[in-house]
């Protein structure tokens, strides 16, 4: 990506290929920099996210919440999560990439903290709105970072090892946040996870940078980036293309899988298949590994191919197959080689992530990419709300895990047949849709 689009006052920059090689030696280790805060952010984003996940049983038991409570609960995130997308998509044209960095995990940890003393079901929801609010900042400071200091070329292995990092955090969560549950109760797993967040904050303070003119590096342009010129392009031209809503659906599709598997998906196996904690928290852990590893296949591969909608919908076919999966599982049973099998196959449901924001990047570039970004996953993460809060009323009206997974096929499926009625894209077609000379800015 090009941090040198520049209006007519100013140099014209130089191309990636011509830095020296200090210049070039400094630029990686930068990168290496910027991709490590980045993935240090989205730990720490998924962590708070999905640490009620996975100890949402403890919770449960101790305040006496229903399963559609827990989901709701799990869900609520997404309300603030969404409308923090909206409100730091915006004012992010006037912040700085740290700025927004560390306010969102600031606020995140804070939030965290308050959330260890929650009594009842509400005061939950309530903190759980107060941290999806700040973490929405927390997931566009980090995509900045990989659109300022990544080539096009690169960002959808980049972009993906941020949600790989994010996959990483879930299986984490269920790792250590069970036993840590039993050990020191729910509320000493949330004391941790908040503290962990404000130390990641502290780091960025020293380690982000908006700029790589900030690391002394001179302004230039990515070698495989078309350069646009003029002024600021409105906000309003990232709803003019349709690549905001194709990116928006597939990213409601990735979600709505991981929501509803990291949320019920144990809960179902310990009652459907009686298996005990100390399994539960291997499969949970089994699903973020392989949520991790298919994510950095799929960025590669989308990098190799660079057809990224072809990607979004073998991304769509693959989560149809997990959830069917999960739905014979629940309604037939497997012995236990069978459970951690399709606990492994699950990642396939993120295989495509890594493209979506690679496309939104490649057709947005720097100016509008973070905003673009933000507001694609505004409309798409609302699916997280949607995901726990559906397949927990499912629960609660049937009793029945198989009914609710069969609600998981369905959506699945209406999202793989929306996508397959997109048009596909060759390779070396990414270009912007627009300049900023015809956006009427």
């Amino acid at each position: 990506m090009t941090s040198a689009i520049f209006d007519s006052r100013e140099p014209a920059s130089l191309k990636c290929s011509s830095l020296s090689a200090a210049d070039s030696a400094r630029l990686g280790r930068w990168k290496t920099i910027s991709l490590a805060m980045g993935i240090a952010a989205q730990l720490f984003l998924a962590g708070d996210w999905y640490g009620f996940a996975a100890v949402s049983q403890f919770v449960a038991a101790d305040l006496a919440l229903s399963p559609f409570q827990v989901g709701m609960v799990q869900g609520s995130f997404s309300i603030t999560y969404a409308l923090g997308m909206i409100f730091w998509g915006a004012l992010g044209q006037r912040l700085s990439t740290r700025v927004l960095y560390c306010a969102g995990l600031v606020g995140v940890g804070l939030s965290m903290l308050v959330q260890t003393q929650a009594q009842s079901y509400e005061a939950l929801v309530a903190t759980r709105l107060a941290v999806g609010f700040f973490d929405a900042a927390v997931w566009i400071g980090a995509a900045r970072l990989i659109i300022v200091w990544f080539p096009p070329a690169q960002r959808g292995r980049a972009l993906s090892a941020l949600l790989a990092a994010f996959s990483l955090a879930i299986t984490l969560d269920f790792a250590l946040g069970i036993p840590l549950a039993e050990a020191i109760g729910w509320r000493g797993f949330f004391m941790v996870l908040a503290i962990s967040t404000l130390v990641v904050a502290l780091l960025g303070l020293l380690l982000v940078k908006n700029e790589r003119t900030a690391v002394g590096l001179p302004r230039f342009s990515w070698d495989d980036e078309v350069l646009g010129g003029g002024a600021m392009p409105s906000l309003w031209t990232i709803f003019q293309s349709r690549w905001f809503y194709i990116a928006a659906l597939a990213i409601f599709g990735d979600m709505f899988a991981v929501s509803a598997t990291a949320t019920w998906v144990v809960p179902a196996l310990i009652q459907t298949q009686g298996i005990e904690a100390h399994t539960a928290a291997t499969v949970g852990t089994l699903m973020g590994l392989s949520q991790v590893v298919l994510l950095l296949i799929g960025g590669h591969i989308s990098d190799l191919l660079r057809r990224r909608v072809l990607m979004l919908k073998i991304g769509a076919a693959l989560s149809l197959l997990s959830g069917l999966s999960l739905l014979l599982t629940v309604k037939y049973g497997l012995p236990h080689g069978g459970l951690l099998l399709v606990a492994a196959f699950s990642g396939v449901v993120v295989f495509s992530g890594g493209a979506i924001f690679a496309l939104i990047s490649e057709k947005y570039g720097e100016r509008l990419g973070g905003s673009a970004i933000g507001y694609a996953e505004m409309v798409g993460i609302s699916s997280t709300f949607v995901a726990p809060a559906l397949l927990g009323a499912v629960i609660q009206s049937t009793g029945s895990f198989v009914a609710a997974f069969g609600t998981f096929v369905a959506v699945q499926l209406v999202i793989l047949l929306a996508l397959l009625l997109c048009s596909d894209e060759r390779a070396g077609s990414l270009q912007p849709r627009f300049t900023p000379e015809r956006s009427g800015a």
